[in-house]
Formats: C-alpha cells, sequence, structure tokens
C-alpha cells in the first residue's frame, strides 16, 4: 500500500511542471517563471572534451595503527589528525569532529542561494568532462545537498549526493544514494571523502569523479545548499512528521526547544526542525539519515499535492527556483517529467532505489586520518551499471 502512495505522488509531481507550464501559457503567466528559471537557477557552463588522461591518485601509507582498524558507525565522519595533516581542510566549516554544529562557527547561517545574489559559484576551475553517452535512452542526473553555512563564503561539501536516472524507452526511474564519508579517488586530491568533491572544485570536479569510479555518463546537475532547505519548508508552512520515542529523546536533549519539547507520534516541524531531522544520524546511522531524507521529501509531495492550488504551486515552483542551481534547461525539464508522467500513466511507474556502498559490501575505517566507508569501487561500479541499464 505504501509503495502505491509513494507511486501515486512521483507521478503527481512530474504532472506539475507540464500543468503549471500549460495553465500558464493559457494565462499568460508561464513568462515571468521563464525568466526567474533562466535568472536564479539556470547555470549554463561548457562542457569539454578531456585534453589529457585521467590519472588515478594513488592511496597513501598510513601508519600501522591506522591501516587494519575498524571504527563503529558512532566514530563515521570523525578526524583524527590535526587539519593541515589532511589532503585539504574541507571538513573544518564549523566543527572538527564532523558534527553539524554551528556553535562556534565563523559563517553566517542566513545566507543561501535565494537570500544573497553574491554567491560563490557552483562551478570551480575544473570544467565538467564530456562523456559519451551510454544509452540514449537513459538520462542520469546529479543531485547534490551541500551543507554550506554562508554560500558567500564557501561552497561547502555535498552532504547529500544523489544519482537519479531516468529510462525513456521503459519508463523507470532509478535513484542511487551516496553515502557522503564514502572513500574515493579524486582526481588531484587524493583518495578522500566522497562529499570533498564538490567543496574542492564544484560541481565539475564532483561530477568527473562520479563518472570516474562509477563509469557513468552524467552531464546535468542540481545543487541545492541546506539553507534553501530549511526556507522550502517554511514556505509550504513546514511538514508533520512521526517521530519515535528516541528521535524526540535525541532532539529534546541535543535541540532543545525553547517553549514545549518534541513529543513521539505526529509532529510539525519547521524549516529548522526538520533540517535537524533530516540531517540526524549520531542517534543510528547515516543510512537511516538518507531515510529521513526520504522520508521528508515525500511528505512535501503529499503536502503540495493534497493541499495546494495550482496557483499555489506555481508560486512555490517559482520560489524554487531561487534556491538551485542547475545546467539542466527549462524545456529538457518540461519534457522528461511529460515523458516519466506519459509513460507511468500508460503503463504505471517503475521506481526503484539502492544506495553506494552496497549493505553488504563496506567497512567502516580509518585513513589518512579520516573515518569513512571503505568499499570496492569497482564493484560498486559494475553492480551500478547493472542496476541503471539492466
Amino acid at each position: 500500500m505504501k509503495k502505491k502512495s509513494k507511486k501515486k505522488t512521483v507521478i503527481t509531481l512530474c504532472l506539475i511542471i507540464p500543468i503549471i507550464v500549460l495553465a500558464g501559457a493559457v494565462l499568460g503567466t508561464v513568462m515571468p517563471l521563464v525568466i526567474s528559471y533562466q535568472k536564479n537557477a539556470y547555470e549554463k557552463a561548457e562542457i569539454v572534451e578531456r585534453s589529457e588522461e585521467y590519472v588515478m591518485p594513488e592511496k597513501e601509507s598510513q601508519p600501522a595503527e591506522w591501516e587494519d582498524v575498524t571504527i563503529s558507525e558512532d566514530e563515521l565522519g570523525k578526524d583524527y589528525t590535526e587539519p593541515e595533516t589532511l589532503a585539504k581542510d574541507v571538513n573544518n566549516t564549523g566543527s572538527n569532529s564532523g558534527g553539524n554544529s554551528s556553535s562556534g562557527s565563523k559563517y553566517n547561517y542566513a545566507n543561501s542561494f535565494a537570500r544573497n545574489a553574491n554567491a560563490i559559484s557552483v562551478y570551480g576551475k575544473t570544467p565538467i568532462y564530456k562523456v559519451e553517452k551510454k544509452d540514449p535512452n537513459v538520462e542520469n542526473i546529479l543531485i547534490l545537498g551541500t551543507d554550506s553555512r554562508d554560500v558567500t563564503k564557501e561552497r561547502g561539501r555535498s552532504d547529500a549526493i544523489i544519482i537519479v536516472s531516468y529510462n525513456r524507452r521503459t519508463g523507470s526511474v532509478k535513484m542511487i544514494s551516496v553515502l557522503r564519508d564514502s572513500l574515493v579517488p579524486i582526481e588531484g586530491h587524493r583518495w578522500n571523502r566522497i562529499n570533498a568533491a564538490y567543496s574542492f572544485d564544484g560541481v565539475g570536479l564532483a561530477i568527473n569523479t562520479i563518472n570516474q569510479i562509477f563509469d557513468l555518463d552524467i552531464q546535468r546537475f542540481a545543487v541545492v545548499d541546506f539553507n534553501g532547505v530549511k526556507d522550502f519548508i517554511n514556505k509550504v508552512g513546514g511538514v508533520d512528521v512521526t517521530l519515535t520515542q528516541a528521535e524526540a529523546d535525541y532532539f529534546n536533549r541535543v535541540h532543545p526547544k525553547t517553549n514545549g519539547k518534541y513529543e513521539a507520534g505526529l509532529f510539525h516541524m519547521n524549516g529548522a526542525n526538520a533540517l535537524r531531522y533530516m540531517r540526524l544520524r549520531k542517534l543510528d546511522s547515516d543510512f537511516k539519515r538518507t531515510e529521513r531524507q526520504r522520508k521528508v521529501i515525500e511528505i512535501l509531495a503529499n503536502k503540495i499535492i493534497t493541499e495546494k492550488t495550482i496557483p499555489e504551486i506555481y508560486d512555490l515552483i517559482d520560489f524554487a527556483f531561487g534556491l538551485v542551481k542547475t545546467n539542466i534547461s527549462l524545456s529538457e525539464i518540461t519534457s522528461v517529467a511529460t515523458s516519466v508522467a506519459t509513460n507511468a500513466m500508460r503503463q504505471g511507474l517503475d521506481l526503484e532505489s539502492q544506495h553506494v556502498p552496497y549493505s553488504d559490501a563496506y567497512t567502516y575505517k580509518r585513513y589518512n586520518g579520516m573515518a569513512i566507508i571503505s568499499f570496492d569501487t569497482d564493484d560498486a561500479a559494475r553492480r551500478i551499471n547493472e542496476f541503471i541499464y539492466g
């Protein structure tokens, strides 16, 4: 029953954009939406041919006490050495322990894409390298959610990494969540956590890294900063999330409310509280954290579909354009959304998801002073390609 509900939600969401465009054309209001998208969200960049062959970074030798040490889930994300001994201190955005606390941070959390026109570009010096399409019917897109405290001072790390794959021929939609602390080779920056690639040099390096290690053909992306997620949830009117007793107890202990307290069961959350919920992993695991993210997305989608009118949805889309940076043209979005909806209505929606590393093929370890997730990248690439292309 739950799967049917999710499928209905996605089908309806896929229909929203074509409906908005059609309604906008009739009402004469589509042009402001197009202008808003072009001005705020669309970030065109040249996709270039590689001029030099890829050079695989070598793994560095480690002190004996790190080489064979496995760690617990609770240690994941921490750094065990002084920052200068790491490849680059991409993790020093408020806390050197891998936490998300703003305590003592020099950054202004109020600055997101939508709140400041002077954001650092999502592009760095590394361009997106052109990759030959593996299947003309399959479109792979990289979605990044960054933890930037202030987009005018830093890009931040891509703490949410999702590969979305759509097959026009079969109508299937497949999503692959890549855990942020996965240890991978990053060209020009040695081996590091995969969420560091975006921080090092923007979407070009992030996309090239994903393509290289997983043998993919991604050329399109969408980036949203977490402050923008918080703003959007507030714009929608908050979300009602069912909290477990353990989750309620955790928030009362770590993030106590100034009035009242968190209660187990259905609990209304504003943007700030929902963002804390979506980023929570210390209570259980990073796998559960990504599950919470998907849960809030589904709740948001259902709320928009069931409670908002077409004009209100139009307004939400316009607002969302200010929160996202992407190189996907509006015509491409409309085309894909229409294709997904058409296929779904004709034969039902084929929606599947996985996460990498796979549950049976990873170890929590230490590497170069960092607590990371170790896995076989070649095996993961093979399994990802089987999942996407069959």
